[in-house]
């Protein structure tokens, strides 16, 4: 399958895949969609279908809180012939799958007797969405696009809001074309809602969750003015919301420290001393252990500075390794990965013997820690083999490629592990060539 999937963040035990025989729950068809098409067309319903795999846990979520719910299974069973595709499985499912474009799981889709989308929702959903979609599709809700066409006639914030909340799901259903000019759309419409809400009022849990939404797909522009009324009001947020408007707050703020120190500008400075200055409540939750937050960020992204602006890596190695043992003991993985990650990248591998050795001995200890992510590790062991391949030991560079190799294969998500494999295979070819 040359499609990607990608598992939605799920803090519940992968528990063994499992319907139960409850009436009151959701009744799977058993055949093809062809035969759910015709069969819901013959009983005047529409047809839902849940695309998952064995391997998803948000499925597993989905199948055992929200399907097996009476109300959701009473609403279901007289509106829809209900079935689940399997999008791993060869055949009519897999090309099902491919066919509607499915890229998340689980994706949820709602169907009209033609094949057409009725309605559609990626990722796995609370009982009160799931349902809200599936009475757009029975035409007892407002669908999407007249939603939409009534929020800009009407300039109504309610109506305005609903659209933002939704539109993840509709434009993650289109493809080319028509996802561009919805996704355009949806923006200048997303600047309008905020635009009209930047009061006290705009501090509540669905805003904020629009605000997130919307904040990862943007890029990162220093004094953005949702993200500054948010560093405003960041005592009433946290207050209200706990932890989580801190923590985009760091991410954005740390995006355009990034951006600046990455180009050269000494304007890096004046978002660095924020950490001690109006967003230290936001800085505060993270753990940073033996140095400040300031103080750790001021190594990191000073150090970032010399290297992509002024191209000084000794300079760099040396803060680095003061970074490093003013960690001390609680230096970790990720502390030697993203240094060494950030001195090779930076420098576009264009570093001496000297220098590349430094790299592979960040690497090495990185390596050495228990406990650290298994995607982590591979991103780690493909930059040691780049490293050795660089100073020509061959065969040390054979040797981490094939330990990622073999990491890739632990990796549950079929899908992930079949891309990490052949990324190290192309390694290994192109170190054969190098030799």
């Amino acid at each position: 399958m040359t499609k990607k999937y990608f598992i939605m963040i799920c803090f519940t035990l992968f528990m063994g895949w499992s319907v139960s025989s409850y009436s009151q729950e959701i009744k799977f068809f058993e055949g093809t969609f062809e035969e759910a098409l015709a069969k819901a067309k013959s009983e005047s319903k529409l047809v839902f279908v849940d695309f998952y795999a064995t391997w998803c846990g948000p499925c597993k979520q989905m199948a055992e809180k929200v399907f097996t719910d009476e109300e959701v299974g009473k609403y279901m069973n007289e509106k829809f012939v209900c079935m689940q595709i399997n999008v791993e499985t060869a055949g009519w499912q897999k090309e099902t799958a491919e066919k509607f474009n499915v890229t998340v799981l689980p994706t949820l889709v709602f169907f009209k007797t033609d094949a057409s989308v009725a309605s559609r929702l990626a990722g796995a959903r609370e009982k009160d969405d799931f349902l809200g979609a599936a009475k757009v599709a029975c035409g007892e809700q407002l669908s999407f696009v007249k939603l939409y066409d009534r929020a800009k006639s009407k300039k109504d914030l309610t109506d305005m809001q609903m659209v933002l909340k939704q539109a993840p799901d509709y434009v993650g259903g289109l493809q080319g074309i028509e996802a561009q000019k919805w996704i355009v759309r949806i923006n200048k419409l997303y600047d309008e809602y905020v635009k009209a809400k930047l009061v006290p009022d705009f501090i509540n849990k669905a805003d904020f969750q629009i605000v997130q939404n919307y904040s990862q797909g943007k890029k990162k522009e220093k004094d953005d003015a949702v993200m500054e009324f948010i560093a405003k009001n960041l005592e009433t947020y946290m207050n209200k919301l706990g932890e989580a408007p801190g923590i985009l707050m760091v991410e954005y703020n740390n995006a355009v420290i990034e951006q600046l120190a990455r180009a050269g500008k000494d304007e890096y400075k004046k978002y660095l001393e924020r950490i001690n200055g109006d967003l230290e409540p936001a800085y505060a939750i993270m753990p940073t252990g033996t140095l400040t937050p300031y103080e750790k960020f001021k190594y990191y992204y000073d150090g970032m500075y010399l290297m992509s602006y002024k191209k000084d890596a000794e300079s760099y190695v040396q803060l680095m390794n003061k970074y490093l043992a003013a960690l001390g003991d609680k230096v970790g993985a990720n502390d030697y990965g993203e240094i060494a990650q950030n001195m090779y990248v930076m420098s576009k591998g264009k570093l001496n013997n000297e220098q590349l050795e430094q790299v592979k001995d960040w690497l090495v200890k990185a390596m050495q820690y228990e406990g650290t992510g298994i995607i982590d590790r591979i991103n780690f062991v493909a930059m040691l083999g780049d490293t050795y391949k660089a100073l020509k030991q061959f065969d040390k560079a054979k040797e981490a490629y094939n330990q990622g190799y073999m990491e890739a294969l632990q990796i549950e998500n079929k899908m992930r592990s079949a891309q990490l494999q052949m990324i190290m295979k192309r390694k290994l070819q192109a170190l054969e060539l190098a030799k």
